[in-house]
């Protein structure tokens, strides 16, 4: 039989364990020369972040206790001695208590996990939410990881780890509670807008704020912006209150919910349209005529719109959905009405992909030329959003649409899509 090495204990948190003491010296004061005695004492006097030099002394109202810094020893303590040779100062021993609630999360862990562990400090903010990744080896600490990072972040409510990776349509991972209370629903701020949601009914990633910003900063005012998959409104939101108007879909009835509720909690639902269905059928409906139906509705009103006369003439289109955006390219293709729109100017995609480490822009763009079925010309920008891993980019390409593409004559079955996948994200 194999030998199986076992996993040593999980640790327990017991806060009593780090209750310490440190030994100093202090001077006796009059209150009302604190000031006086810290100059003059520059450079001697105890310094620890979030602790007070100056202390209440048990000895009387009048005075106070001045600490002296922990290395004041030797000729230290005598040069201290000839300053105060005029004054009538005693130097006494002081003990100064520490115990758990002093001590920062990193030095708790640090004392409670195996030596060579990775000590898990950071995480992303998600309103009152932590959110771990936690590597393998720390997933026997892991509820006394959480109940740490609990304890040492006031704003924290509840610290949850990722299990497993995103697979379902909807980009919702699944998580599981390592400590506080299993309230999901939250609130948080980007910039001027705000966003409720269920992290664990819909995707949100806080760390795309900057990119959230970079790209709805670029619109200009009356614009019309079609977000296709537009999550809990990240672009869209900022895009209304910019003054564009928006079209936004989600194909998740969460996000769907919950970005209903973000336009009227920023006060926008004059500028948005959102839409609960496939993004190819969104983008179909769109440039079709009223004729063919009004699938969606203005909420939280429940107003049904209608898609203008002859079909909605916008000047961008967001497609955050990295995982596989790209391949949502090809419903571009003969999709527009060359008379409808021999006036205006053909809509700039924004298209977020992900890519390997080793690929470069070109590489991008010859995948999103695949799925569109032809070449964006040269007036392509490529940025760089973030590092996701280590073997793991993510990018925006933006691109105006080419007449060749929006314009297209199908001809046979093989213009059509070779792939319907229906997944969200934000």
């Amino acid at each position: 039989m194999a030998h199986v090495e076992a996993l040593p204990p999980a640790p327990v948190l017991q806060r009593d364990l780090f209750n310490e003491s440190l030994q100093l010296k202090a001077l006796r004061i009059p209150k009302k020369e604190c000031q006086k005695y810290m100059k003059l004492l520059a450079g001697y006097t105890f310094e620890k972040p979030r602790l007070r030099c100056i202390l209440p002394d048990a000895a009387g109202p009048e005075t106070r206790l001045l600490l002296l810094a922990e290395t004041v020893h030797g000729r230290e303590l005598e040069q201290i001695k000839e300053k105060l040779a005029e004054s009538n100062i005693p130097i006494i021993p002081y003990e100064l208590p520490l115990d758990y609630t002093y001590f920062p999360a990193d030095y708790i862990l640090k004392k409670l996990l195996p030596e060579g562990c990775e000590v898990p400090t950071s995480f992303e903010s998600v309103g009152h939410i932590a959110h771990l990744n936690l590597r393998d080896e720390l997933l026997p600490y892991k509820h006394v990881i959480g109940q740490v990072l609990l304890d040492k972040n006031s704003s924290i409510r509840t610290v949850v780890n990722k299990v497993g990776t995103i697979e379902n349509e909807f980009r919702v991972f699944k998580m599981e509670i390592l400590a506080g209370d299993s309230d999901l629903e939250t609130e948080v701020k980007q910039y001027k807008a705000r966003f409720r949601l269920n992290y664990g009914e819909v995707y949100w990633n806080s760390r795309l704020e900057q990119e959230h910003r970079r790209l709805t900063d670029s619109f200009r005012k009356d614009e019309v912006i079609v977000d296709m998959m537009a999550g809990i409104g990240p672009f869209a939101v900022p895009a209304a209150q910019r003054g564009c108007q928006v079209y936004a879909n989600d194909l998740n009835p969460r996000s769907h919910h919950y970005l209903d509720i973000n336009v009227k909690l920023n006060k926008v639902q004059g500028r948005v349209r959102t839409c609960c269905m496939d993004a190819r059928a969104f983008v179909q409906q769109l440039c079709r005529s009223k004729a063919s139906g009004t699938p969606c509705h203005d909420s939280p009103q429940e107003r049904e719109w209608e898609v203008p006369e002859g079909g909605l003439l916008f000047d961008h289109v967001v497609m955050n959905l990295p995982a596989s955006a790209v391949e949502f390219l090809d419903v571009f293709k003969g999709c527009f009405d060359e008379q409808r729109w021999q006036e205006h100017p053909l809509p700039t995609i924004h298209c977020y992909t992900f890519a390997k480490a080793d690929e470069c822009n070109a590489d991008i763009q010859r995948r999103a030329e695949g799925y569109l079925g032809g070449p964006v010309g040269d007036d392509v920008k490529i940025h760089l959003v973030r590092d996701v891993a280590p073997n793991k980019r993510m990018f925006c390409i933006s691109f105006r649409l080419p007449a060749a593409i929006a314009f297209h004559k199908h001809s046979d079955a093989t213009d059509e899509p070779a792939s319907k996948r229906t997944k969200t994200d934000q």
